[in-house]
């Protein structure tokens, strides 16, 4: 008996599977600690670009309330003058306007 384990450790078969077993171990650890570094990075982005969406789904609500509200006959008159004079440059023929140029 005491024959047999000396002829295990000097050939070295008894130590080879602990060392398997411990670089799967090490395998599997930097898999998932790299799968994990992966996932933070894509909750960062998803959650960037989710903030960038959220900014323009408020815009396009506002603009869309906006909208809404010049529908409505009553403001149907106040929606076209508003295009008129800041898209088109419109005024009414009786007014002055008045253009303030800063000197530098």
């Amino acid at each position: 008996m005491k024959k047999e384990m000396a002829l295990k450790r000097k050939s070295g078969k008894s130590f080879k599977l602990p060392f398997i077993f411990a670089f799967a171990v090490f395998v599997v650890l930097v898999y998932a600690v790299g799968s994990l570094i992966a996932m933070q990075v894509e909750i960062a982005q998803k959650s960037s670009e989710y903030e960038k969406l959220s900014e323009r789904l408020y815009e396009l609500k506002t603009e869309n309330e906006l909208l809404e509200r010049y529908a409505s006959e009553e403001y149907r008159l106040g929606y076209v003058e508003d295009i008129a004079r800041n898209e088109l440059d419109y005024s009414y023929g009786d007014e002055k306007i008045y253009y303030f140029i800063p000197a530098n």
